[in-house]
């Protein structure tokens, strides 16, 4: 019995050792994998919001380089326009100095032309006095005609309404001491032009047959500066005014009268 136990108690023994034994390495073992156990999942649960943070820090400074970059733009864009602005308020300060320059150019200008104006008024006063008294005079001798005058620059004009023949126009106005109109220049030709009415009148230019080309009375040459076309001396050998062109025609035509006559040949 005695030894029945012995063995007993000794395989109950190498049992429990055993077990100790693999206990104490259960125990030597266990807190490491359940080290690892534990350290795994935290990780795990730590990366996830790690990247999405991550992912939000990009997006946000992304958001913020695009809003610098826009700004940046934006104020550039704002300077430019504040530059033109100043540009424009610069060049509107110049443009008002010039015209109040102008403009009072303009008034000097004008207070002279209102001088000269007067000093006009008062040689046509004279002009009108003296052409008065020839055709007055002339008149008593027993020739009346019927006409209107009026001057410009250094001028005289008398339109005689009466039509005669061209020989006829210039001993009219020889005979009131006046002259056949002679045209000087264009400005002059184009006043003439608007102060007359539907009728043609015979002038002072004439084709001198001997001399082959067209003359004004006293031989002056007939100034090709008048922009206008030489008469063609095949359709009429005396030239006629009107209110739209200077033209010529057959000189037995009857036609009114221009008679002229310069300031400066009136007796003082």
């Amino acid at each position: 019995m005695g030894d029945d136990e012995v063995t007993y108690t000794t395989v109950k023994f190498h049992k429990s050792s055993d077990l100790q034994n693999r206990g104490r390495a259960d125990e030597k073992q266990g807190p490491r994998e359940a080290g690892r156990r534990e350290c795994l999942v935290p990780w795990h649960l730590i990366a996830i919001p790690l990247g999405v943070l991550c992912s939000i820090l990009l997006v946000t400074v992304a958001v913020l380089v695009t809003n610098i970059f826009q700004y940046s733009q934006e104020k550039n864009e704002l300077q430019r326009s504040l530059n033109n602005l100043h540009q424009e308020k610069s060049t509107m300060q110049n443009d008002s100095y010039l015209k109040k320059e102008m403009f009072q150019n303009k008034s000097i200008e004008c207070d002279a032309l209102k001088d000269h104006l007067s000093s006009l008024n008062r040689t046509l006063n004279r002009c009108y006095q003296e052409t008065k008294v020839v055709l007055d005079y002339k008149q008593h001798r027993g020739t009346s005609v019927e006409g209107h005058w009026f001057c410009y620059g250094i001028k005289c004009y008398y339109f005689i309404i009466n039509k005669k023949i061209w020989i006829g126009c210039k001993q009219t106005c020889c005979d009131h001491s006046l002259s056949l109109l002679k045209i000087d220049d264009e400005n002059e030709l184009k006043f003439l032009q608007l102060q007359m009415n539907t009728n043609n009148y015979w002038i002072g230019l004439k084709y001198d047959e001997t001399k082959g080309k067209w003359l004004w009375i006293g031989d002056g040459p007939f100034k090709h500066e008048l922009n206008i076309t030489v008469p063609n001396p095949k359709t009429g050998k005396c030239a006629f005014l009107s209110r739209t062109r200077l033209d010529n025609d057959n000189c037995f035509k009857s036609y009114s009268c221009i008679c002229e006559k310069r300031l400066d040949k009136f007796p003082d």
